[in-house]
């Protein structure tokens, strides 16, 4: 049992954090044909080459016609840490809500977030037409100077400051977080990430995040 919390807000990364061994944008474009092409842009923003506004653009294309239905059921069987839904209820039990702070899209996000009790996602947006298809135009971009934004409005909405708030993400979409945030946990991350967080771990349950927050003591 976890007791005495210091913090008001988990917020969680989604690539490379809850998803294991691929992103989701990679995941997704295997299954829909187009992975060289989002393997290749996606090398390119982690190279700091390109914004996220350029892979957004590019991958967003490829959903013409999809609805978010047909995207939840891509999703099933992807590769994920274990123990995602346990540490989210274990966090909820104590009065700490869990957000995914991501870049990837945000109907992406919102699949996890209904699966494991996520209260809020971020994320880029695409276009839906009438009938509930992607248009494959984009309705509003995100980047990794949005995710402190985004934790920010939470704070505000529920009159707590980001000092009460830790993130937990891998690569360099969560280094502007790490540094707003009060705590930082780098996940089986990148080194940049590793640098620029209050701790790091490589593991494959995303319980064991749980012992390095301050504040929450594991009774044995």
């Amino acid at each position: 049992m976890i007791s005495q919390p210091s913090f008001q807000l988990a917020s969680f990364d989604l690539d490379g954090t809850l998803v294991r061994g691929t992103s989701t944008g990679g995941f997704l474009a295997q299954k829909m044909g187009h992975a060289e092409a989002m393997l290749a842009a996606e090398q390119l923003y982690a190279e700091g080459k390109v914004a996220n506004d350029y892979v957004s653009t590019l991958d967003g294309e490829y959903y013409r016609g999809y609805c978010k239905a047909d995207i939840f059921a891509l999703l099933a069987d992807i590769p994920q840490i274990r123990h995602i839904g346990e540490t989210v209820s274990a966090l909820n039990q104590l009065g700490i809500p869990c957000v995914i702070c991501t870049l990837a899209w945000e109907f992406v996000a919102e699949y996890f977030a209904e699966r494991y009790g996520f209260m809020a996602w971020s994320g880029p947006a695409l276009q839906v037409d009438t009938q509930g298809q992607f248009t494959g135009r984009i309705q509003s971009h995100f980047d990794e100077t949005g995710k402190p934004v985004f934790i920010e409005q939470i704070c505000q909405r529920f009159g707590f400051s980001m000092d009460r708030v830790f993130h937990v993400g891998d690569s360099r979409s969560d280094i502007e977080l790490f540094k707003r945030a009060g705590y930082s946990v780098a996940i089986n991350a990148t080194p940049d990430a590793q640098a620029n967080a209050n701790c790091q771990l490589s593991t494959e349950s995303l319980l064991d995040v749980l012992p390095l927050i301050p504040g929450l003591q594991l009774d044995r």
